[in-house]
């Protein structure tokens, strides 16, 4: 057995769970006698979830549905090529205020720690996590541990029973990168993002046993720090992972056509207006005889000098328009070299220690 990681005395929620007994032979519908709360404190349900019995299935089930990642999981050999390598990559609330980033409270866990812009994803705290009797009894086992030398009393769970402690390990984790700071505490409130009323002060006491934890101690999603959306679209794009939705999105961004059409404004427009120049300057150009410039003559007439300063005029807007044109196209193409370079020379390397994105 492996014990919890943090102190019963550091912990947040102080539920004693008492399982039903025989809940197979039950109806489906029956409810559970009300004896089976000894106290104000013992519950027979999940730490805030009192539709969800203690059942192991039912655990397992409701732990897979908040805290698995199995697109992510699936894209884990390929996310070099859109991320760091570095899962303390993470940087604390008030970081994501300073760069004009809103925190937005999601339940689907793919999107946390996945910023878009101006917004930032995060998952809020699940309370069963903060309950010491919860990890005792649901998370005390890693997922690949095996029974063969256990006694033949032992009724051990089902090794599909079993939820990978370092996946529960590794949110946690996140979330003391997250809230490091008193003003970290402040937003993360503020965000709806704890499940019940603790103190600063109670809450460093509990986070401060996560805060140690490595890479190697936690599931492979937390081997990665904060993702970029528009990174993970093009990974989809890329690799086709099974557990998409889409083969375009990892995140469908817009749920509205003209969303999309607002975004394709500004581009079509600025091609437009690009296009009409390269043509007016050509026109310019074609209308204008080259042996009437005076480029050669000694002297000209000012409807020459005139015209020799439209000539030059549209060659520079040409060289110009092609210019802008280049730079738009080999600036980002260098970029993602150089970021496909990188992302290749230390993809079997962890970033160094204190860098975050």
């Amino acid at each position: 057995m492996i014990d919890p990681p943090f102190l019963q005395s550091a912990a947040l929620s102080n539920h004693c769970l008492t399982p039903q007994p025989n809940l197979s032979q039950t109806s489906p519908r029956q409810k559970p006698p009300a004896t089976a709360k000894t106290s104000d404190e013992a519950i027979t349900y999940i730490p805030g979830e009192p539709s969800i019995d203690l059942d192991k299935t039912a655990v397992h089930s409701f732990l897979s549905s908040e805290l698995s990642t199995p697109l992510l999981d699936e894209l884990y050999d390929n996310l070099w090529l859109v991320a760091r390598k570095y899962g303390k990559s993470v940087d604390p609330l008030h970081s994501h205020k300073v760069k004009a980033r809103e925190i937005i409270a999601t339940e689907d866990v793919k999107l946390h720690l996945v910023w878009h812009y101006n917004k930032i994803y995060i998952k809020p705290m699940p309370l069963c996590l903060l309950n010491h009797d919860f990890w005792k009894t649901y998370l005390s086992l890693p997922a690949d541990s095996t029974s063969s030398n256990q006694g033949a009393s032992a009724i051990p769970a089902p090794p599909a029973l079993s939820f990978d402690r370092m996946v529960a390990l590794g949110f946690m984790r996140s979330y003391a990168l997250l809230v490091r700071h008193r003003v970290d505490f402040i937003l993360a409130r503020e965000s709806h993002l704890f499940p019940a009323n603790f103190d600063w002060v109670e809450w460093s006491e509990f986070i401060a046993h996560f805060r140690t934890l490595e890479d190697e101690d936690v599931a492979k999603r937390f081997h990665y720090g904060q993702l970029r959306l528009s990174r993970l679209n093009w990974a989809v794009r890329l690799f086709r992972p099974s557990h998409a939705k889409t083969w375009w999105f990892y995140e469908i961004p817009h749920w509205s056509t003209v969303m999309y059409l607002e975004r394709a404004v500004g581009p079509l427009l600025f091609g437009f207006a690009s296009l009409s120049l390269v043509l007016s300057s050509m026109q310019v150009l074609l209308s204008i005889p080259g042996e009437g410039l005076g480029f050669r003559g000694v002297s000209a007439s000012s409807l020459t000098d005139m015209r020799r300063a439209f000539w030059v005029f549209s060659v520079m807007m040409l060289l110009l328009s092609g210019l802008i044109w280049v730079l738009l196209m080999a600036i980002p193409c260098s970029v993602l070299i150089w970021q496909l370079a990188w992302g290749f020379t230390n993809r079997g390397k962890p970033s160094p220690k204190g860098l975050e994105q």
